[in-house]
């Protein structure tokens, strides 16, 4: 045993594998008697500064990639701006501290300034074209990626002046109806309201059915009114002379197409939605790209070589009239949408003739609101005795439609937009009555936002699946439910980590705005974004210059470009696979903070949303959603050898609708005869969701399944009384863990005993080698809500410690989130083919675990009363934070006996503190900038910030609110100052305690360096310049230059640090630099009010935080080491 003493100063370089975050370059220790391993013997010891274990090559290559990550794996940032009313000068300088940031890149999305003249500044104007063209080039030069939506603002693909009656433009069907009484004359087609009507109609086609009750008819009575019509003054006038039968009142329906004549704002010239379902509306597109962005040579050269992407928003599409955000049954005339040959596609696909039944998908609608929505929540008129066939019909509709977008919308958008050097990412059908994960084929990059989809991991799983079997990143727009000011660091990351835990892989914030402005000026900067005309300041939460911590952006995208590239790593491996097919799938806007199982936080309440157990989840199953067309995907394969669905790794499928269709029942059928196991629940794959007349072959199709060694059937013990797919609570016990375990199927990353605190997701590397992304995402303020007696009655705290089971024989290392440093753990073992490695981890705090696949055991420990314990070049280390007699067995069977003696922790003294307080300046946009383009004279203002200086003298740290100098209304940075002493032949070196609670952002430096971090060298990341000068608003000119990215920092979750590196014997000193958000300073001048759970968010509050670290504590540690 070596007892490793005295303090090293930390080296200019990074240390291989453990050297770096665990202080082994320091060899130090004070004992009260002199150690004796156990059995007599006496190990040697070793110098172990720069120390790496045997398998350091695998370590070296993870901080060659992890120390300083690559700007391509940073998080990326919608940017809003209005119109084209920013100078040239405000642009640019956005843009450097865009790129100072750390961003990856960049999503321009014009938005509609009250104010900037439309034919001057808005979308198809040159003055657009300018700017864009700027924005565009010099984001390039900088090695960024740009992002450019399909039209202006951001909810659909329109273009400035095109013909809304064109097939070019997108087309419904409106319609007419009225009833007649038996035996009554209808002398012409009843038409649609006024406001729904369009120039450029065109008749489809007339029928009458007769009425049972209600908006119920007589499917069998249907009367062809077609050939009895001719056209009046116009289209929509139709003549008709037609007696209705004796038999009963019928309703007569007309149906016509027209454009929808949606437009989209600002724009030089109305600007009209694309036809998704015909290529002349891709082609109107194209048509659009290439007179403005395409047509400068150079620009497309570099568009060619630099990552650029077109992105569509969500399908904010609609027929016209009507609301996103209505109930479940829309009541608008314009009910769908349509092309010209529309009705030829869907009998060629489906083999019967739409037109009698379009009327059926009148009223049918997506539902944001409702998670449980589907089908039979949707529309208007029904068929008598045959709901069945009702909901089948119209999920045929919807399947062609869904069809249609990918084949004539994302697949030749695709191929054109590639062939010029830029990418697709879209959205991905929520809020459309479109199947939800199949046009995730047709885009490179898939997209959801977690505005929509509440935080809730069951509701990401819709995404996740698509993107694992076709290994694509997976995006998410995240942060616009935020608090308008109070968005901090540690609730960016809740967002960003939930969406990690799902399976995403890359987070595009929203939403970023300049500092000067256009049409709006007040402080704290600009706002592009208003309703009626007026500017609504505490609506979203803007990033960007007007917030303190814009300076430590540049660590927050180190930190999370780590995560991001470990999620990218390699393919996914993930357990479960469950087949889910929908077109009117439900997701949940507007969150929900109570027990109402309709609009809750199911996550927290641990109720599955759409599969209603959480007892996989809890024993570290992984599991996604995806449509069974995805089994004939080209990219998609049943893996005979390993007996997975690749390339998503699924070892086994879970069939839980009552409906699946019968090539995939098929296919399945075929697997499970291959070795691929499934768990049938209840009375899954009882019907297609066709009308097909296929069901009686299914059921053939499914009892064959059921009699394969393969395969085994679920029960549910608790079926909810509406049904398992009603929001009725229940449903959440059932045996489907029992039969998977039965099949033999393990999870990737199971855990020791179930919890209901963590979520993982595994990667693989092509060499077999695993990592694991670690969250704790409850810390049980939200239990007493739930439906499940269990979870009311469960104890969960803020932290979590158990154990990772990996299925395989690893070795694990650690990589450190917010420095990148890479250890090899020595505190595991083997048993039963497995890697069982101790895990410990606060609420809203991750772990990044990587597993090296070897062939044989190498010296770790068995068992340990030390805190911690990983591996050196000649042997392992044991770390103690309290003195004691310290026990540890080794894996060659020695067990080590020492007595350690452990300074006690200490708290720094003796402060210095200096709070920037930041308040806007009595005149409101007192810095003007001006510029003149082609005539056009622009200014832009800005209300200046004034900063008061408030100096305090503390004894010990304490948060801003408890200080009476400063106070709760104060908003801004605070510098910190203290020196203390170390002895460096006390222990082998410290940790320092910043306490359990934080918020916001803080860098730490000691002696002079920069704690867990340098300045980057990566070449994507170190400092360039924009150059040239701009107006600083006074009429200064100063020059754009840009600044130091650094690698790392502190971690803002956990605040713990090891500074064992940066100590030197005697006097040290320390600086930390603190940035606040402005939510207290904006709550004390009125701006926002005190909400609690905003938009509806549990734990989303606007509310005076409590700023400033609550301590700084050093706590030494002493290491033992043990030689091999």
């Amino acid at each position: 045993m070596t007892l490793r003493m005295g303090t090293a100063r930390r080296s200019t370089t990074w240390t291989l594998a453990v050297a770096v975050a665990l202080a082994l370059a320091v060899p130090a220790g004070a004992v009260a008697g002199e150690p004796r391993p156990s059995g007599g013997e006496r190990s040697e010891g070793v110098d172990v500064r720069t120390a790496a274990t045997e398998g350091s090559a695998f370590a070296e290559r993870l901080e060659g990639e992890y120390v300083d990550p690559d700007r391509v794996y940073s998080t990326d940032v919608r940017w809003w701006l209005g119109d084209a009313s920013h100078t040239d000068e405000t642009l640019l300088e956005e843009i450097q501290r865009l790129y100072d940031a750390g961003f990856r890149g960049v999503e321009l999305c014009m938005q509609d300034d009250s104010v900037a003249a439309d034919k001057t500044y808005a979308y198809g104007s040159p003055m657009w074209e300018h700017k864009w063209n700027l924005m565009m080039n010099k984001l390039l030069d900088l090695g960024m990626s740009v992002y450019l939506t399909s039209g202006t603002n951001w909810a659909t693909s329109n273009v400035p002046g095109m013909d809304p009656t064109s097939q070019s433009a997108m087309q419904n069907l409106t319609l007419g109806t009225g009833t007649v009484g038996a035996g009554e004359r209808l002398v012409r087609l009843p038409m649609p309201d006024e406001g729904s009507m369009h120039p450029g109609a065109r008749l489809v086609t007339a029928y009458a059915y007769r009425v049972v009750e209600g908006d119920t008819v007589d499917p069998d009575s249907y009367i062809d009114l077609s050939g009895r019509v001719s056209q009046g003054a116009d289209a929509w006038e139709q003549k008709l002379d037609w007696t209705a039968p004796g038999d009963g009142t019928y309703r007569v329906f007309g149906i016509w197409t027209q454009g929808t004549f949606q437009t989209s704002e600002p724009s030089a010239e109305l600007a009209y939605t694309t036809n998704y379902f015909d290529e002349r509306g891709v082609e109107a597109l194209k048509e659009f790209w290439e007179q403005h962005y395409l047509s400068d040579p150079k620009l497309a050269a570099k568009i060619k070589e630099g990552d650029v992407q077109l992105f569509m928003d969500s399908l904010e599409i609609h027929p016209g009239g009507g609301s996103e955000f209505e109930g479940p049954t829309s009541k608008a005339a314009q009910f769908t949408f349509w092309s010209e040959d529309m009705a030829e596609q869907f009998e060629r696909r489906k083999g019967y003739d739409i037109t009698p039944y379009l009327f059926l998908v009148r009223g049918t609608k997506a539902n944001v609101y409702d998670p449980y929505h589907d089908v039979s929540k949707t529309g208007i008129y029904k068929l008598d005795g045959d709901e069945n066939r009702r909901q089948q019909i119209i999920n045929d509709f919807q399947d062609v439609q869904t069809q249609l977008y990918r084949e004539r919308m994302l697949q030749p958008l695709k191929e054109w937009l590639d062939s010029v050097g830029i990418e697709t990412r879209a959205q991905i059908s929520y809020g459309k009555p479109f199947e939800i994960s199949e046009p995730s084929m047709d885009v490179d990059y898939p997209e959801a936002e977690n505005f929509n989809q509440y935080n809730q991991v069951d509701i990401f799983r819709l995404w996740t699946g698509a993107a694992k079997l076709e290994n694509k990143v997976l995006s998410t727009e995240t942060g616009a439910q935020m608090p308008a000011y109070s968005g901090t660091a540690q609730k960016n990351l809740q967002d960003a980590y939930s969406a990690y835990a799902a399976g995403f892989q890359r987070v595009i914030w929203h939403v970023w705005a300049a500092d000067y402005g256009y049409g709006n000026h007040d402080w704290p900067g600009y706002v592009p974004f208003g309703f009626g005309g007026q500017p609504l300041p505490g609506f979203f939460r803007y990033l960007g210059a007007s917030n303190p911590d814009l300076r430590d952006y540049d660590e927050f995208n180190a930190h999370l470009g780590r995560v991001q590239q470990l999620l990218q790593t390699g393919e996914a491996r993930t357990d479960v696979g469950f087949v889910n097919q929908d077109w009117f799938q439900g997701v949940r806007f507007g969150g929900g903070t109570g027990n109402d199982n309709s609009q809750m936080n199911w996550q927290l309440a641990h109720q599955g949303v759409y599969y209603r157990s959480t007892e996989l989840q809890d024993n570290g199953y992984t599991y996604d959603y995806f449509s069974p067309r995805f089994l004939f995907d080209d990219d998609v394969h049943f893996d005979k050898k390993t007996k997975t669905i690749e390339k998503a790794g699924y070892k086994a499928l879970v069939l839980y609708q009552d409906w699946l269709d019968l090539d995939a029942a098929k296919r399945i059928r075929d697997w499970a005869k291959k070795g691929l196991k499934v768990v049938i629940l209840e009375d899954a794959g009882s019907r297609t969701p066709f009308n097909d007349g296929k069901d009686r072959q299914l059921r053939k199709v499914m009892d064959q399944l059921k009699r394969l060694d393969t395969v085994r059937t679920a029960s549910v013990a608790d079926l909810p009384e509406g049904g398992y797919f009603s929001s009725d609570p229940g449903g959440y016990d059932d045996d489907v863990l029992e039969q998977l375990r039965d099949l033999g199927v393990e999870p990737y990353s199971g855990y020791a005993e179930p919890n209901l605190q963590l979520l993982t997701q595994t990667r693989q590397d092509a060499d077999g080698n695993q990592y694991v992304f670690a969250y704790n995402y409850d810390d049980g303020s939200y239990l007493d809500k739930s439906h499940k007696e269990s979870v009311r009655n469960a104890e969960v705290g803020d932290s979590i410690a158990t154990e990772i089971v990996q299925d395989g024989e690893f070795v694990p290392y650690s990589i450190d989130a917010w420095t990148g440093e890479v250890t090899e753990l020595a505190d595991y073992r083997w048993e039963d083919g497995k890697t069982i490695v101790p895990i410990e981890l606060d609420h809203n705090n991750i772990k990044l675990l990587a597993f090296e696949k070897v062939d044989r055991e190498r010296l770790h420990v068995s068992d340990t009363n030390a805190e911690i314990a990983f591996a050196t070049d000649d042997g392992v280390v044991v770390r103690a934070k309290q003195s004691g007699r310290v026990t540890t067995e080794l894996s060659n069977g020695k067990t080590h006996q020492d007595q350690v003696t452990v300074p006690a922790p200490y708290d720094i003294t003796d402060w210095d503190l200096t709070v920037d307080s930041w308040r806007p300046n009595a005149r409101s946009g007192d810095l003007v900038r001006t510029e003149t383009i082609d005539g056009v004279t622009t200014e832009n203002r800005k209300t200046s910030t004034d900063i008061t200086e408030i100096d305090v003298k503390l004894d010990k740290l304490k948060p801003w609110d408890q200080i009476p100098e400063i106070g709760q209304a104060v908003s801004g940075t605070g510098r910190y100052e203290a020196t203390f002493d170390w002895d460096g032949d006390s222990a082998s070196g410290a940790h320092l305690d910043f306490g359990d609670e934080f918020e916001s952002t803080m860098e730490v430096w000691i002696n002079g360096e920069k704690v867990g971090g340098e300045v980057s060298t990566n070449p994507t990341k170190v400092r360039r310049d924009v150059g040239g000068t701009v107006d600083d608003g006074t009429g200064t000119r100063i020059p754009l230059v840009g600044e130091d990215l650094h690698t790392g920092g502190v971690s803002w979750t956990d605040p713990v640090v090891d500074v064992s590196n940066y100590l030197v014997d005697g006097e040290n000193e320390i600086v930390i630099e603190y940035s606040s958000v402005l939510a207290n300073v904006q709550l004390d001048r009125g701006i926002v009010e005190p909400t609690e759970n905003r938009s509806g968010w549990w734990g989303y509050d606007q509310e005076y935080l409590s700023f400033g670290p609550r301590q700084a504590k050093l706590v030494p540690f002493v290491d033992l080491e043990y030689a091999r």
